[in-house]
């Protein structure tokens, strides 16, 4: 039995092409990044009537580097015994302390990475859209944008791995150009610009 997806009350009355077309995107796969109508998702500066109606996070393609450097570190005392047994100067202790430093780098970039995937998000609300990214354990940053100060959003597609993956950037211009800022490597950019343009178009109307 399929699950019912959870709308929220004010969406109830809402247009039924965009809820349709929200519901139509729904998670077709955990590493997608899209989540719609998630619950209990709270930032800060959330109003306590605020809606989110979708979360999105970078599409796996660009965690795929990052996690081939991972495994070819950890494959270098591998390459390490190779080498040495064929020049015939092998120290097992020298490949005990190689095989701990590679694994130790390995596993603090898999979890680096993860992190940064995890915490590295975008959050489209009925009031305003939030970009939250995380480059490392150091630095984070957040800016946000009202809907009603949006003025125009785009989104890029380049390259053939893009179009295969269906991936790209999501550009959002505002009012002064002050907070303008691009989601980088968002899963359906085309999808998720529709989303946005509805929601600005609800909130000229009053209905949200």
């Amino acid at each position: 039995m399929k699950k019912k997806r959870y709308i929220p009350k004010k969406f109830s009355k809402a247009n039924k092409s965009f809820i349709n077309r929200v519901i139509s995107q729904g998670d077709r796969s955990p590493l997608t990044g899209f989540s719609i109508f998630p619950k209990k998702v709270n930032f800060y500066g959330k109003d306590p009537d605020e809606e989110v109606v979708l979360i999105a996070r970078k599409h796996w393609i660009a965690m795929f580097p990052s996690v081939c450097l991972s495994i070819l570190v950890a494959l270098l005392p591998f390459i390490y015994m190779l080498i040495t047994l064929q020049m015939e100067s092998f120290s097992f202790i020298l490949y005990i302390g190689v095989w701990i430093v590679a694994l130790t780098l390995a596993l603090n970039m898999l979890v680096t990475t993860a992190l940064r995937w995890h915490y590295t998000i975008a959050i489209v609300t009925d009031q305003r859209i939030v970009s939250i990214r995380m480059d490392n354990a150091f630095y984070h940053s957040y800016s946000e944008a009202q809907l009603e100060k949006i003025e125009d959003v785009t989104h890029t597609n380049i390259g053939l791995l893009s179009s295969i993956f269906d991936y790209g950037d999501v550009q959002i211009d505002t009012a002064g150009h002050d907070i303008d800022f691009i989601l980088t490597k968002i899963p359906r950019p085309r999808e998720l610009q529709d989303v946005i343009n509805d929601l600005l178009e609800m909130k000229q109307k009053g209905e949200i």
